[in-house]
């Protein structure tokens, strides 16, 4: 009796065990071979059709699949939801996960983010889940921490809820042949929709790096984000584990709709989010960047890098939009080139399902949707500092003036204009100015500038440096439209009175004829002393800039030093002063802490003296 009760035990905790928490593969396309997983199912799993939400987690370098916590099972039964823990190696025998990094750890062309909406699309069809992004979420773990938010933010449709545990700051992530740096204290405006947390921690090696991506993230208005700091090191405990379970299992409860109005910059030529399918011909390290998608149109540009790099030039975009418009309906596309101040019309019929497809060639274009029906939709289009800079002085009160631009498809009534900001220090004078009708395709009449005043410090880390400002739009009907955009700063610094240039002499960097003299035609490296400078500048005669990456000291692969290489014109005249902002940082080893070091100085071109 004894042995046939215990052998009907076991058999019942084996059956349970195989239920309850396997290690399993299936079949990946994007790999072309079984790639393993770990999954977690509730102790009620199949005793009824009942449907689960599903977490996802991945693993930290040289980690797996096999997640090495206990009592997870108890989380997963006591709040009756799918764990599932992927295997972020390319190969089998790689340590480093997720094929991303410098750039030499970028080995593969199969993408992670082609793995991912192929193994939810596995668990949705092989389990009992809810598969919709209400009820999906994902959590990582130091480069895992790192995917989770590139993730999230890369499918911000298929995602409710994002963990990021301490996660790096910045890597490269592509193509062997052509990848892009990724830094996540820039990238923030493509999580909207999304709850996120961040954990930090107190004495971690990337607490510096993290605090950097934290004050990113306070930059972002709307940004829907739990801060949490762990006292420790870079490892993470059960209870931190479970804070970050519970606050994905809360938002299954209370997700975030959809948005209305969104922001995507994706480094990938080919892309999907929120149903719109984008396709380019971008086939260099950059970014496609979408801005303020709504209904009545969007923002469509090309950058180098995030958030303030040059255009990528000669790119062509096309865009598919959802079901969204009325099937059969013929729409015309208002397509307005800011960099050269044109515009043309086009007509474009939507499908039968109510889709409609247009492309751009432009490096920048704001895009306009209408029928008859199509109201005014009032943008943000540019600014100017004084009349005429792009930089706001520092710690003066100085007359910005915004113009707007209207793409929607009839007139605007009288509009009220408030101005806020999410950085700190910020005082605005007259926050709000009245704007005269905006006609249908047409610009703002400025009126009397805002009187901004910036009295706050240059970041002494890699924090973003700069102001964001937020617009607020209505008109006389109680429409209210929102916009953004940012300004840098020339702050009141010393002066770099120990420059050299590089004009080709190195044979590493510059080009040129090698005399150490900036001239028209060249491309040029700028130093300090001994250090290599980044440069912000506002200067008609500087028509490209390049970053140059490096890591010094590199202890873990994880904070990149950036530094410009800027080319003068040809037709720049001898004698033309330039005027920089610069900066240089220098990079503790052990804590991975940027120190950054502030000045301004001015060029003459042609001449031996700066």
């Amino acid at each position: 009796m004894y042995k046939a009760f215990f052998f009907f035990f076991l058999v019942c905790m084996i059956q349970f065990q195989v239920v309850a928490q396997k290690d399993t593969s299936h079949f990946s396309r994007i790999f072309n071979t079984f790639k393993p997983y770990r999954i977690y199912l509730p102790a009620d799993y199949g005793k009824s059709d009942v449907k689960y939400p599903v977490i996802y987690f991945f693993h930290g370098n040289k980690g797996s699949h096999k997640l090495a916590l206990e009592n997870v099972q108890q989380l997963v039964n006591k709040y009756r939801l799918i764990l599932v823990a992927w295997n972020g190696r390319s190969a089998p025998d790689d340590e480093r996960p997720y094929n991303t990094g410098y750039h030499s750890n970028i080995k593969y062309r199969e993408q992670f983010k082609d793995y991912f909406p192929e193994l939810v699309h596995h668990i949705d069809s092989a389990y009992h889940t809810i598969p919709d992004r209400s009820h999906r979420g994902v959590m990582g773990h130091s480069m895992g921490g790192f995917m989770s938010f590139f993730l999230a933010g890369k499918y911000p449709h298929l995602v409710g809820a994002a963990v990021n545990m301490k996660g790096s700051s910045e890597f490269f992530l592509g193509y062997p042949e052509n990848h892009t740096l990724y830094l996540v204290k820039y990238m923030f405006m493509n999580f909207s929709g999304v709850k996120l947390r961040f954990h930090n921690s107190t004495v971690d090696e990337l607490v510096y790096l993290n605090t950097e991506v934290y004050h990113g993230a306070l930059r972002e208005k709307g940004l829907d984000m739990d801060y949490r700091v762990y006292p420790g090191g870079h490892g993470y405990t059960y209870a931190e584990f479970k804070d970050a379970f519970l606050f994905i299992d809360s938002v299954f409860h209370h997700p975030n709709p959809p948005p209305l109005r969104w922001h995507h910059a994706d480094l990938y030529p080919n892309f999907e989010i929120w149903g719109y399918q984008v396709n380019s011909t971008l086939h260099e390290p950059g970014f496609i960047e979408l801005h303020g998608v709504t209904k009545g149109g969007m923002s469509i540009g090309t950058k180098k890098w995030q958030p303030d790099g040059l255009p990528v030039n000669g790119i062509n975009i096309s865009i598919k939009t959802p079901a969204i418009y009325n099937p059969n309906s013929t729409y015309r596309i208002f397509d307005f080139n800011p960099l050269s101040n044109s515009e043309r019309i086009t007509v474009a019929k939507s499908d039968e399902k109510g889709s409609i497809r247009f492309s751009v060639s432009n490096a920048s274009s704001q895009i306009g949707i209408w029928d008859n029906r199509t109201p005014a939709e009032p943008v943000f289009l540019r600014y100017r500092v004084n009349g005429n800079s792009a930089f706001l002085d520092h710690k003066k009160e100085c007359n910005l003036s915004v113009q707007l631009l209207n793409r929607g498809g009839t007139a605007s009534g009288k509009l009220r204009v408030q101005l806020s900001s999410s950085t700190n220090d910020v005082m605005i004078a007259n926050p709000v100015l009245d704007y005269q009708s905006v006609p249908s395709a047409g610009f703002s009449q400025t009126p009397a500038a805002f009187r901004v005043t910036f009295n706050g410090s240059p970041p002494a880390d890699g924090s973003p440096p700069g102001v964001k400002f937020n617009l607020s739009v209505t008109d006389d009907k109680g429409n209210r439209w929102e916009d953004e955009f940012d300004t840098p700063v020339l702050y009141d610094v010393p002066v770099f009175d120990n420059i050299g240039i590089d004009d080709g002499d190195s044979e590493i960097f510059g080009s040129g004829n090698g005399n150490n003299v900036a001239e028209p035609g060249e491309t040029i490296m700028i130093y300090q002393g001994s250090h290599r400078t980044r440069l912000f500048f506002d200067d008609p005669y500087i028509d490209n800039e390049r970053l140059y990456d490096e890591l010094q000291p590199d202890k873990w692969g994880d904070g990149y030093a950036l530094s410009s290489l800027i080319h003068i014109s040809k037709d720049c005249p001898p004698g033309h002063r330039i005027k920089f902002l610069a900066c240089y940082e220098v990079k503790e080893w052990r804590s991975i802490k940027r120190n950054v070091t502030w000045g301004v100085f001015t060029i003459t071109v042609g001449e031996t003296k700066p």
